[in-house]
């Protein structure tokens, strides 16, 4: 079954449709159903999500988390 993979900070589609999560990807988890994410794609709402996996992208890895780098100190 394809794989339609998101990510939570940007709004990119091109890992819509894939057979597994790329090793690069962070945090990956499912959040819904094939069945579930075509039905949304197919109805009007605007709150219906594409994605059947939702994860952070290597360009957001970056972007978002360099938080977590420890600061250094200048002497």
């Amino acid at each position: 079954m394809p794989i339609r993979l998101g990510c939570m900070f940007c709004d990119r589609s091109d890992s819509d449709g894939i057979d597994a999560v790329p090793t690069s990807w962070f945090s990956v988890e499912q959040v819904q159903d094939l069945d579930v994410s075509t039905q949304a794609m197919s109805s009007d709402r605007s709150d219906a999500a594409w994605q059947t996996h939702l994860g952070v992208c290597p360009e957001c890895q970056d972007a978002e988390l360099w938080l977590v780098v420890p600061s250094q100190s200048v002497e």
